[in-house]
């Protein structure tokens, strides 16, 4: 019996493991990397914290209500003497209950101005968790295009080995037949070892970029998730033109949003500052009983109404508005050193698609000319009209084009979805096809 939890616990792992192992499409990685990500889920918790903040400062708009007892014991029964008589004045044991309320009934902004800063920080939160969502999903799309692309070069680098054995047995052949030197059948080898050693490190990559999909998907990075081959979702459309990329960003980015509800926590804040040199008006209600033999009045209701205010207090409240006036200032220097980083970001978003589309067309071609390139070396070497370094030069140009090939077309697809970042539509693309609710 005691075996039966470990074993509950291990069979549940072994399940999620073995659902990990299975394939996973474009959806169910963006889907999974918003509903489990550790970071989506601190940055939510952030927002019911600043929901809790919101009650707490608008509970100062109620009344505080208070109830206490104690109970008095004394040694002796207090008494006075009176003309040379001594007169008990209470009982040896006493017991008192009281109940108060008090309101405050206008204090020129004070709880205002909390208020409206718990407002301020639990907008700030809800934007801060749309951040999240965003950057979360948008290492979950490149971790889903690196594992993709990680099995691209592997099978080039499958590819470029069979290539090289190939030209081993052909060097070995003519080796055989005397045609050629023994160091051609060495330089073969040692083709052959490289490419080797390539698909070696193209299979660690393979895996260790699914294993850091699984830790995107929300899952320990000790896992390993498998991309769906094939196509998937590509942001469509031509790219718009910059200035119509920059508006978007400034009008829709996240960042944006938290800092100006930053900005008018800041302002709320100086509000409050300032309301602290005015007075504070409040009213005071209250029951007692005091089970007390010597009283004749042991039930006795109050109603106070007054006011305070701060006379002096070493010039604090001075430096909490000088204070609170300088951290507008910067957080709105804040503001616009957001936005110049922004107008970068989409300014490098944008070249970046244009680079990768270009590179891409470049490769296409490169491609094409070295496997031409690749035969007819293969050709010449048959025929006795070229040396071996030409043939392995050749192989080796050509690995290098279709692994630019691969990188560029991954490339070209994960700037499309950087851009949609930078504008500030990512979600606005990926929440559909994953199924959720914004």
């Amino acid at each position: 019996m005691l075996f039966l939890p470990a074993l509950a616990v291990a069979g549940a792992e072994g399940a999620d493991n073995a659902a990990l192992s299975t394939t996973v499409t474009f959806e169910e990685a963006v889907r999974a990397a918003l509903s489990r990500g550790r970071d989506v889920r601190i940055a939510a918790r952030d927002v019911r914290i600043a929901a809790e903040g919101k009650t707490r400062a608008a509970a100062g708009r109620l009344p505080r209500i208070d109830a206490g007892a104690d109970f008095t014991s004394l040694s002796e029964q207090p008494a006075i003497i009176m003309q040379g008589n001594e007169v008990n004045t209470a009982d040896q044991n006493i017991f008192r209950a009281r109940v108060t309320a008090e309101q405050t009934i206008y204090d020129f902004g004070k709880t205002g101005s909390r208020v409206d800063q718990a407002e301020a920080r639990y907008e700030g939160a809800e934007r801060q968790e749309g951040l999240t969502r965003e950057r979360q999903a948008l290492e979950a799309v490149s971790a889903f295009l690196s594992a993709l692309r990680a099995w691209e070069i592997r099978k080039v680098a499958e590819e470029s080995l069979a290539a090289a054995r190939e030209h081993r047995r052909v060097a070995g052949d003519r080796y055989e037949l005397g045609v050629v030197a023994k160091n051609d059948v060495l330089a073969a080898d040692v083709q052959v070892a490289n490419a080797e050693g390539a698909l070696i490190t193209a299979e660690n990559q393979v895996e260790i970029s699914r294993s850091r999909l699984a830790l995107r998907m929300g899952y320990p990075g000790d896992r390993s998730v498998t991309p769906a081959p094939g196509p998937f979702p590509v942001p469509p459309g031509d790219v718009p033109p910059f200035d119509e990329s920059l508006r978007a960003a400034l009008a829709r980015r996240n960042e944006l949003r938290a800092q100006a509800a930053f900005i008018r926590e800041g302002e709320a804040q100086l509000s409050g500052a300032k309301s602290e040199f005015a007075p504070t008006l409040f009213g005071q209600g209250g029951y007692s009983y005091e089970n007390n033999s010597f009283n004749p009045n042991q039930n006795v209701f109050s109603l106070l109404i007054g006011g305070k205010v701060n006379l002096f207090s070493g010039f604090s409240d001075e430096g909490a508005r000088r204070q609170a006036l300088v951290s507008v200032e910067r957080r709105r220097e804040g503001m616009e050193k957001l936005r110049d980083e922004i107008s970068l970001e989409v300014k490098a978003a944008h070249l970046a698609v244009g680079e990768a589309e270009k590179k891409r067309a470049i490769a296409e071609v490169a491609v094409a000319r070295a496997e031409e390139n690749l035969r007819i070396q293969n050709d010449r070497y048959r025929e006795g009209l070229a040396i071996s370094t030409e043939a392995l030069d050749a192989q080796t140009l050509l690995t290098r084009a279709r692994v630019e090939l691969q990188n560029s077309g991954f490339d070209l697809s994960e700037s499309r979805f950087r851009l949609l970042a930078a504008r500030g539509e990512l979600l606005d693309f990926l929440t559909p096809l994953a199924g959720l609710a914004r």
